[in-house]
């Protein structure tokens, strides 16, 4: 299964927010705006050891001490649908609260809860099994069919014949869904334990920890499974543990055998014994045999050979960086390979067999080739069954557009509104020419494979070609009004401009489009295309102006520029155009051009 939504509400910078989720989840923004609170928040939900502490509660939320975090599930295994039965819905997903209320004594009380389709009738409630249990009161009710004549009502009665009746009458019966009052399938740490293991791997973290061979970390977790598969099927590990067994045997005694075991045990006892005469207590030592699956943990080290042998934490922080995935890819495939129902059949309760990962900038250490590596493989573990990731990055390598369902631009305005998430959850390219818009769309990656860049800029410039993109940031620093936060989009084409437009206007990007006019001739030659012209409406029609504006060079930028054609053909307009641009004072550039680099730059 994986997360369908994710709702939070107090939670540090964050007051309330509802996010949709891919498979891959991207998000993105500036530093200290709360990428890694949205993080921190899915952990604490799913990971039944985490507790938030009382800094952890929202600074403005106006006396409330209580945070919470929803999660709704979807796409269950069959497994998955029988542990969590009594939750799903008729869509076939689930959702989950977890909460925790600071006390005035400044304890935080942890609370799991899952959502039920509960009845509207009162005595049919969950809530009220307790007030259920005395005969006079069961026998005005309905539910006295199923109880037995005589002896004591317990409320696991009570609870049998809801369940019965609620089976028989489920088309007579309204039922509204609300928040379960008792714990989700049971205590928490056991509700808990039953949801998809999350890994968070934070933006600074200390490999040491990673790597040790106890505890929580990921090389424990896939020592422990390969020593248990070595339990399960090595002869020699098995004829081992039987002699290590054997020999404890030896070393305990035995209810009604001779002591056979070595005198130095016999006599040891019998001199506690003596110093304990005054007591009348007898002494018996035992043995207690090790459990062999954590017998590797107390020896175990993690070395790599670069040319030089040594430990982990001893190599470069890029090679630590990346053992830290490797190690994660790894568990994820152990995860895939090995299942735990082997028989096929489905069990009343089992852990899910679903991984979330969540990684806090993949890029750190990496060089831009090794990014784009690191990218590839996150996309994979995403794509592969029961597998769900969450990014925060800085790096354009991480942003695919073609998938732009996957990214969630998040910022926080003010402290006081707290963390705020932007993402496009609809098809932005539906109707007729669908297919049309996006085969340009993808063909434009290719044209532009840095175009992810538009998400990290804080004004975009829309262009049509690689001449306006070279040349629009040099004029802009021969002005002196260059601004690096601004990005230049080379779109492609005229024609891709508005598939361009459609992507800023449902993030709600900040841009400015620049385009030629491209008139119609006069008089207009045969067999004229005339599509060329009629973009420019499109162009347009497609401009939100809460978030953009355009520009328009009449009739087209060689013109404008003054730039000669014929040097165009020669060396090529984007060469030809800087060559030119060089050659001039600011003063003969071209009022219009002026106006709209700085219009593009301020």
């Amino acid at each position: 299964m994986k997360i369908q939504k994710v709702s939070i509400h107090n939670y540090r910078s964050i007051s309330d927010l509802d996010f949709q989720c891919e498979s891959m989840v991207i998000l993105l923004g500036p530093n200290n705006h709360g990428k890694s609170n949205v993080l921190s928040a899915i952990e604490f939900a799913l990971s039944p050891g985490t507790k938030p502490s009382p800094s952890d509660f929202n600074a403005f939320c106006g006396g409330e001490y209580e945070l919470w975090v929803e999660i709704t599930f979807h796409e269950l295994a069959e497994q998955e649908k029988t542990t969590f039965k009594k939750y799903l819905r008729g869509d076939g997903t689930f959702c989950i609260r977890k909460t925790a209320k600071l006390t005035e004594g400044g304890k935080i009380e942890i609370s799991l809860n899952g959502y039920c389709h509960e009845p509207d009738l009162v005595w049919l409630k969950n809530s009220e099994v307790s007030n259920l249990t005395k005969r006079d009161v069961i026998n005005t009710l309905p539910l006295k069919d199923y109880i037995p004549p005589t002896g004591r009502i317990t409320q696991e009665n009570i609870r049998d014949a809801q369940r019965r009746y609620i089976e028989e009458h489920s088309t007579e019966i309204a039922f509204h869904e609300a928040l379960e009052t008792t714990s989700f399938i049971g205590p928490t740490n056991i509700g808990g334990g039953l949801l998809p293991e999350f890994f968070l791997v934070p933006a600074v973290r200390d490999l040491t920890e990673e790597t040790r061979s106890k505890g929580t970390s990921t090389y424990y977790r896939m020592i422990g499974r390969a020593i248990r598969e070595i339990a399960e099927n090595d002869d020699n590990f098995c004829a081992l543990r039987d002699k290590v067994d054997q020999l404890t045997k030896s070393l305990n005694r035995q209810e009604g055998e001779e002591d056979h075991r070595p005198a130095q045990l016999i006599n040891l006892e019998r001199s506690i014994e003596e110093e304990l005469r005054d007591w009348r207590v007898g002494v018996d030592i035992q043995v207690i045999p090790p459990v062999f699956e954590k017998f590797f943990e107390f020896g175990t080290n993690l070395n790599l050979d670069d040319g030089v042998k040594t430990s982990a934490e001893e190599k470069g922080h890029g090679l630590q960086r990346a053992l830290m995935f490797a190690l994660f890819r790894a568990w994820a495939k152990s995860l895939r390979i090995v299942g735990t129902a082997t028989s096929g059949n489905t069990v009343p309760r089992i852990s899910s067999e679903s991984v979330i990962y969540a990684i806090e900038e993949p890029e750190l250490f990496l060089h831009p080739h090794a990014q784009k590596k690191m990218a590839q493989a996150i996309k994979e573990i995403a794509q592969s069954p029961n597998h769900q990731i969450f990014v925060c990055s800085h790096s354009s390598h991480f942003v695919d557009l073609d998938h732009y369902k996957s990214i969630c631009i998040v910022n926080k305005p003010t402290p006081e509104r707290g963390t705020e998430l932007r993402q496009c959850i609809t098809d932005l390219f539906p109707g007729t020419g669908t297919d049309d818009r996006k085969k340009r769309f993808h063909a434009a990656h290719w044209i532009n494979p840095d175009r992810g860049e538009m998400f990290f800029a804080k004004k975009i410039a829309f262009v049509e070609g690689e001449t306006e993109k070279v040349i629009f940031p040099f004029l802009a620093q021969k002005m002196n009004c260059y601004d690096p936060e601004i990005s230049i989009i080379d779109c492609g084409s005229k024609f891709n401009l508005p598939l361009y437009i459609t992507i800023a206007n449902a993030f709600k990007l900040h841009y400015v489009v620049v385009h030629d006019e491209d008139p119609l001739p006069d008089p207009i030659p045969p067999n004229c295309d005339r599509r060329t012209f009629a973009v420019n409406a499109e162009i347009q029609s497609a401009i939100n102006t809460d978030f953009g504006s355009f520009y328009m060079f009449t009739p087209d930028f060689e013109r404008v520029s003054g730039i000669s054609r014929s040097q165009g053909d020669k060396k090529g307009k984007a060469l030809a155009a800087l060559e030119y641009s060089s050659s001039i004072e600011n003063e003969a550039i071209p009022r219009r051009i002026q106006d709209i680099v700085r219009g593009i730059y301020t």
